[in-house]
């Protein structure tokens, strides 16, 4: 199989690999294939509604979960602007630290520091949560609450847009980007 262009991060790298996974070359050499696209659901990644809503009405976010990693997008926002949030396109204009918080106290912090960040007119957050390395379970807490939290109708009524890991410089997988309503 010839050699791909590396991908821009360690979650595309992820999404990459388990989307490959069990590909095999085509007899025959290249041509071209045409069709209707293949479905929405990939081996190794799933795309859920979130907050399981009611009969015949639409979730609040489209998540996708590879791996640890966890990103969303409201229903009205395209899957361009969620690969610039994962890219880092969009610098953090705020950043808040729940570092030492329990899930309760962070998710009162979150909801309160989104809704001050888009009064003040910011675009882009950063929330930082650590990776759960040090919890006391030894598994992390604060980012599943986080995620779930940042996937429900809650969220979206905060000005939540879309949301996806930090780009490895801004934290990686222990820090999560929240794209705001203006």
């Amino acid at each position: 199989m010839p050699k791909s262009p590396p991908p821009r991060d360690e979650d595309e790298a992820r999404a990459f690999e388990e989307a490959i996974r069990g590909a095999r070359r085509i007899e025959g050499g290249a041509r071209r294939v045409t069709g209707a696209p293949p479905s929405a659901s990939r081996a190794g990644s799933a795309r859920v509604r979130a907050a399981a809503a009611p009969a015949g009405s639409r979730a609040p976010f489209e998540v996708e979960r590879v791996g640890d990693a966890v990103a969303g997008r409201a229903a009205d926002v395209s899957v361009e602007v969620l690969r610039g949030l994962r890219r880092g396109d969009h610098r953090p204009e705020a950043r808040l630290d729940l570092h030492g918080q329990t899930r309760e106290e962070s998710l009162r912090a979150v909801e309160r520091f989104l809704l001050r960040s888009r009064a003040d007119g910011c675009r882009a957050v950063l929330v930082i949560h650590g990776r759960g390395q040090n919890s006391e379970a030894g598994e992390p807490v604060l980012r599943p609450a986080l995620q779930e939290w940042l996937a429900s109708a809650a969220a979206a009524r905060s000005g939540v847009m879309a949301f996806a890991p930090a780009p490895p410089r801004a934290g990686g997988t222990g820090a999560t980007v929240v794209l705001l309503r203006r």
